[in-house]
């Protein structure tokens, strides 16, 4: 299971324990009024433990099952259809085990069937909480997943509402002779290519690194400054996309009778980040920052590089301990004054 998943098993535990929480202060002092219930205080906490742990797990689990396997195969409606029906049917797989769990410890204090357990209003009544909780917790993954990784709570808390300064390290990944293979495969192929290519680019949080955008068959990345660092991380993560796709490298031949190959530039330093847009509304960066990130990748052609870094990061690392790094002169960012010494970077010495 990768980080990833193992992130959203963990948000949905997490958001079930919550749940779970607000159940038991909805309801209160009405649990001594449900027949067959024996109210004591370990089997209360026994069912409130089953239920946020089993639930959390079952739901966490549909959830990166619908995402890996059904997302991209059917269109939104009837995704959203077969995602109402699993969630009934694991509602009623969950129902059953909280029976024959609750009859082995004891909560019931006298005989009852299934059939007049599955009568009781409270199960109706938590069918449909059930329902609105994995909407909600859905929801608030799936912005997570959109606004990038961190960056929910602080749109959501406002501070970005007036721009910060934060000092970060910048990837700008990019599809080599991407009009050649655009002409050769026609706009639906080569959009189905790219949408596989930055799907295998999800191996890049392993090395803790958040997609800020996509622009067309251009990516984004982003770290804090020192996980970035620490351990070369952010230069190990652009040869773990190069080899992911290298090894899926007989998939792109059989679909699309090309190797897609990726070329990057990137650079550290402090940018200003400020939420923008009224009719749509995104966190954004600026500063030069960026613009040598984007000028570093853009020098990969000219010195037949696959990956070209600032001389500011590839100093605050240790990369020539396990790459060979070369340098390539210095380019002279537009509108200033300063120049930036540039290194190519090529794995193996």
């Amino acid at each position: 299971m990768s980080s990833k998943q193992l992130k959203i098993v963990r948000d949905y535990i997490i958001g079930w324990f919550l749940a779970s929480l607000i159940w038991q202060l909805l309801r209160g002092s009405q649990d001594a009024n449900i027949p067959f219930m024996n109210q004591s205080g370990s089997n209360t906490l026994a069912v409130f433990v089953f239920v946020w742990l089993v639930q959390g797990l079952l739901y966490g689990l549909l959830y990166i099952f619908l995402d890996r396997f059904v997302r991209k195969r059917i269109p939104l409606i009837r995704l959203m259809a077969m995602s109402l029906l699993l969630q009934l049917v694991t509602v009623i797989v969950v129902f059953f085990l909280l029976f024959y769990v609750f009859t082995a410890i004891g909560v019931f204090n006298t005989s009852i069937s299934l059939i007049e357990f599955l009568q009781l209003p409270l199960i109706w009544v938590g069918l449909l909480y059930t329902i609105i909780v994995n909407f909600f917790i859905s929801i608030v993954i799936s912005i997570n997943l959109m606004l990038g990784k961190g960056n929910l709570m602080k749109f959501m808390s406002g501070k970005f509402y007036t721009p910060k300064e934060e000092e970060l390290i910048f990837m700008f990944l990019d599809l080599r002779s991407s009009t050649t293979l655009a002409e050769s495969l026609g706009h639906i192929q080569y959009s189905q290519m790219i949408q596989d290519c930055f799907y295998d680019l999800a191996v890049v949080e392993k090395y803790g690194a958040s997609v800020y955008q996509y622009v067309g068959d251009e990516a984004v990345l982003t770290w804090t400054y020192n996980e970035g660092i620490e351990n070369d991380t952010c230069v190990r993560a652009f040869y773990a996309f190069k080899d992911q796709l290298d090894r899926r490298s007989e998939y792109y031949l059989a679909k699309y009778n090309v190797e897609p190959k990726f070329k990057a530039g990137m650079n550290s330093g402090i940018i200003t980040v400020a939420e923008v847009g009224e009719f749509k509304r995104e966190i954004a960066y600026h500063g030069d920052t960026i613009n040598t990130a984007a000028r570093l990748e853009g020098e990969c052609n000219r010195l037949k590089a696959d990956l070209v870094i600032s001389e500011k990061l590839l100093k605050a690392m240790d990369v020539e301990s396990w790459a060979a790094s070369k340098f390539e002169g210095e380019i002279l960012l537009k509108g200033k004054q300063g120049v930036v010494n540039m290194y190519s970077i090529q794995r193996g010495k």
